[in-house]
């Protein structure tokens, strides 16, 4: 790794400390525990969770977004996704903290970080029950569901600073590191994200999720469904088309020689489909070349009749007319 490349990584990677756990956190209006046995079992689905980051206007408050439109890709255009977490963990000893790393993919973001101006939120849901050690008080009651971290400009609005006062970057590197401490840190890093597999995201018994969930399965029965009807129909529209051709080949086969048939039908009939006009021309071209009163080759027509003449002239009138079906070509 090359120093520009190492000076660019640690600019772009930053240690942080996501939550504090087993406090209570000023929500809504309200106090609420935040319960660290309810964070491990889904610690992992932090990893790869966006990170994004919000525009604020001056005097107005910042928010998260909406959790379904994050869920679906479709952010207002006052967030954009600037990067993803990973190595998320929960602290063995000392305070109990959720911590992660946060990779920005946006240069821009990731230099406010170095610079100290950016304060960051969780966007989780999870079941919640009063709590009965403080009156008036709730405490998340079962599996949290991650969502999202916010990133925002700190004091830029009024509410611009994070609920948890311990929620903060970390600068991970100093320049100046040694080469072993840094591959040492790198590789520590790449590890937790190799041994991560992605989860997917859980909706546990929580209104909002169910009820989008249940949106995405119905519109994925519609579209199935969709898919079959049009498979259908463009099933129905090849044998109409196969049926009409049939019938256009039968009515010109009718009139044709025998000698164009038997093995040669194949051959025969794929000349009549490029071409109807054409081969119909050559049809009649074939007919007044052959003389009246003897058996053409390959014509089956039999001779020596009296009545040929007005015999052959009603089997054009009868194959002009079936080929003008066939082709919609006149012959006059």
């Amino acid at each position: 790794m090359s120093c520009g490349e190492k000076s660019n990584a640690f600019e772009n990677l930053h240690d942080v400390t996501l939550q504090r756990l087993d406090v209570y956190h000023r929500n809504n209006g309200g106090y609420v525990f935040y319960d660290s046995k309810h964070f491990a079992p889904t610690v992992d689905h932090w990893n790869t969770v966006p990170v994004i980051y919000v525009e604020t206007e001056p005097g107005k408050p910042a928010e998260h977004p909406q959790f379904k439109d994050v869920i679906t890709r479709t952010l207002p255009a006052k967030f954009r996704t600037v990067g993803s977490v990973s190595a998320a963990h929960l602290t063995e000893t000392g305070e109990k903290v959720l911590k992660g790393a946060i990779v920005f993919s946006d240069p821009a973001i990731a230099a406010k970080a170095n610079a100290g101006e950016l304060s960051l939120s969780t966007g989780l849901a999870s079941p919640e029950a009063p709590d009965p050690r403080l009156p008036g008080a709730t405490r998340i009651a079962g599996p949290v569901t991650p969502n999202h971290v916010l990133v925002f400009d700190r004091g830029a609005c009024p509410n611009c600073y994070p609920n948890d006062s311990g929620a903060m970057f970390h600068n991970l590197q100093e320049p100046d590191m040694p080469d072993d401490e840094t591959k040492g840190l790198l590789k520590t890093i790449a590890d937790a994200l190799t041994r991560r597999e992605p989860a997917p995201v859980q909706h546990v018994n929580l209104t909002e999720f169910e009820n989008l969930k249940k949106e995405l399965e119905t519109a994925k029965a519609q579209t199935a469904e969709l898919v079959n009807l049009k498979q259908e129909l463009e099933t129905l529209k090849a044998e109409k088309a196969t049926a009409e051709k049939d019938a256009k080949w039968n009515a010109m086969k009718a009139n044709l020689p025998e000698g164009w048939l038997g093995a040669k039908e194949p051959e025969t009939r794929k000349e009549f489909e490029a071409d109807p006009g054409a081969f119909a021309l050559k049809v009649v071209a074939f007919k007044n070349t052959q003389p009246q009163g003897q058996k053409a080759e390959g014509a089956g027509v039999a001779g020596g009749s009296g009545d040929m003449g007005s015999t052959e002239e009603q089997k054009f009138a009868n194959m002009a007319a079936e080929v003008a079906k066939a082709t919609g070509i006149q012959f006059v």
